[in-house]
């Protein structure tokens, strides 16, 4: 991997999203590459705006683009893909839960694959019905679409020019499943890397939220009759898993 484009959604996270950036910039410093940072406030009613401009003005890898309307987390996906400059793209949400540390792991191996997919090995960290319906998930997805994910919504790592090729629809949290089921059932190889969650230090998760559930239960309807009915010419040949590390 020669450089990164990492796209950073942040709504009302004014507590988290400083310290986020900041492990972000250490971390991937580390690996010696190209990177920048898109940084989108995706219309916050606190002040993360202002702690955005902040940041951006303390590090020239560093843009921000405050929304006219929601975009949700995959919308801000889709265009953080648009903008990126760089060779790869990857999500890191600004709550700051994510370890980067960890998922420098798996950037380290894309000279392996084109697309790095990371499951959660700490699932304890979570409460129990968040855990139970991850899983359920994960199964369901699994099997409507013939493939073997241990976990479809992580922070994935993938070429940038393979993203531009697919049509990701959702703006939903399913935004990393479509993604993930496009790209491997058109063929690209990939390997899965096993990654450590902190805890969050502020505010609540929307992921348990009962609209939220629906909307992505929608949305994998949609991407099943894409995938396997409309436009399942595409979408015949699975890629391999190249490798799974711990």
């Amino acid at each position: 991997m020669k450089s990164l484009t990492i796209i950073v959604p942040a709504l009302n996270e004014e507590q988290n999203l400083q310290p986020a950036i900041s492990e972000i910039i250490r971390c991937i410093d580390q690996l010696g590459v190209e990177y920048e940072i898109l940084l989108f406030n995706d219309c916050s009613t606190d002040e993360t705006g202002t702690v955005a401009d902040s940041l951006a003005r303390s590090s020239s890898r560093i843009q921000v683009f405050h929304n006219e309307r929601r975009l949700n987390i995959g919308g801000i996906y889709k265009a953080g893909i648009r903008r990126a400059r760089y060779e790869y793209c990857l999500l890191l949400p600004g709550d700051n839960e994510v370890l980067v540390e960890e998922v420098v792991k798996s950037l380290r191996l894309l000279d392996q694959a084109d697309l790095a997919v990371t499951y959660i090995a700490n699932q304890d960290i979570r409460p129990f019905i968040r855990r139970f319906l991850s899983r359920c998930y994960t199964i369901i997805v699994n099997t409507l679409f013939g493939l073997s994910f241990k976990y479809t919504n992580g922070s994935n790592t993938c070429r940038t020019d393979l993203l531009r090729e697919i049509e990701i629809k959702t703006e939903g949290f399913s935004y990393q499943t479509e993604t993930l089921v496009k790209l491997v059932r058109q063929g690209v190889n990939f390997v899965e890397v096993g990654v450590n969650l902190r805890g969050r230090a502020h505010g609540k998760s929307s992921a348990l939220a009962l609209r939220n559930w629906i909307k992505v239960f929608k949305a994998i309807a949609t991407l099943w009759w894409d995938v396997r009915i409309s436009n399942r010419h595409l979408y015949n040949r699975i890629g391999r898993k190249i490798a799974i590390v711990a």
